[in-house]
Formats: structure tokens, sequence, C-alpha cells
């Protein structure tokens, strides 16, 4: 694929998992309220850490890092909206 073509589909991938993400989270927080903020802020917690090991491991480019930064603030904002914050 070329560049743009990966940047589409990756823009694509992330569109179709962020409403997905969303409509789970609407349901599982109208199923039962507490349980549900739990598991979202488990979830929030496991992607933070994992966010936090890449940027340690991609300590040696500029570029790399900005692109970390960029796709971490997407991740929390779908996160944030999921819980309804």
């Amino acid at each position: 694929m070329t560049p743009i073509a990966d940047e589409a589909a990756t823009r694509f991938a992330f569109s179709l998992l962020r409403s997905a993400y969303l409509d789970l989270a609407q349901t599982l927080l109208r199923i039962e309220a507490e349980p549900a903020r739990e598991l979202l802020q488990a979830v929030e917690h496991r992607i933070a850490y994992r966010l936090g090991s890449l940027a340690q491991d991609e300590s040696d480019g500029a570029p790399q890092e900005t692109a970390l930064a960029i796709a971490a603030g997407q991740v929390r904002a779908v996160l944030r909206d999921a819980q309804g914050r």
C-alpha cells in the first residue's frame, strides 16, 4: 500500500473501532453503570500504561514521539467520551 492509502486505512479502522467502543460503553453503562465504569476505567489504565511503555521504547526519535503523542491524545479522547467525561 502507498503511504496515503495506509494512512486512510488506519484512519478508517480507528473510526470504526471508536464507534464500536462508544456503542459498547453506552450499552454497558445502561445495563449496570458502576461495574461498567470500573471496566472502562480499567481499560483506560491499561491503555495509558501501554502508551507509556511505547513512549519509553520509542525515545530515540522526535517524529515518532510526536506521532505517538497524537495517537495517545486521540485514544484518550475516545476513552473520555465513552465514560461521558
